[in-house]
């Protein structure tokens, strides 16, 4: 019973983080100033970034980010371009079947890009964002559930990831069910968060060109 009670406290935690997760971009959407906003979403994100690090050091007994080595940087490179290369496929499908060139997470991230967000936004995107994310579920689902089983740490982390980025078709979800897998795996094989964090950040620096369009 008191294995249960926990696995259910530790589901609700995790559920609250995803929700505090999302809170600061609804921020963004106010017509408040920047001047207000930025300072107090880039706040937002560094407890919450601080509160999930405390979280996983604390449990696995060490800090999740580690030094990058050599034969690291050769495995972020791979997993990059296998990203690459799923992406480009699940895309290219999505276009055929459904029409569309864009998921719909892109597309809420790029309606948020305006003359008065862009910098903001790039900070989200590629740094604040990616950290959150890794250290929720990577760091944190694999600290909570499935422990000693890396299959199902890997493949219920990568769904997870996925359903949460706003999707309108089956493929589009798969598009981040499959970066979610790729992620997971980074993290789970290498047992660095730092890997799969460059990883993620490489896959969300093109973001950047959105500031040029």
């Amino acid at each position: 019973m008191r294995n249960f009670l926990s696995l259910l406290g530790k589901i609700f935690l995790f559920i609250v983080f995803i929700v505090l997760s999302q809170l600061p971009l609804l921020l963004i959407e106010s017509h408040y100033s920047m001047g207000i906003i930025a300072p107090l979403v880039i706040l937002c994100y560094l407890i919450l970034i601080g509160i999930l690090f405390y979280i996983v050091k604390r449990i696995k007994g060490e800090s999740p980010f580690k030094k990058i080595t050599g034969k690291n940087v050769r495995f972020i490179l791979a997993a990059y371009v296998v990203m690459i290369l799923a992406k480009g496929i699940l895309l290219t499908l999505m276009t055929k079947v459904y029409h569309q060139t864009t998921s719909a997470n892109d597309k809420a991230l790029n309606a948020l890009v305006t003359d008065r967000t862009a910098l903001l936004m790039t900070i989200l995107v590629v740094v604040l964002v990616p950290i959150t994310e890794e250290l929720l579920y990577r760091g944190v689902f694999t600290s909570f559930f499935f422990k000693n089983q890396p299959f199902w740490q890997v493949a219920m982390s990568g769904v997870i990831f996925g359903l949460m980025h706003s999707s309108t078709n089956f493929i589009s979800a798969l598009v981040y069910v499959t970066m979610g897998w790729i992620l997971a795996y980074v993290y789970v094989h290498t047992k660095n968060l730092s890997n799969s964090l460059n990883l993620h950040i490489l896959n969300n620096a093109p973001f950047i060109a959105v500031l040029f369009n």
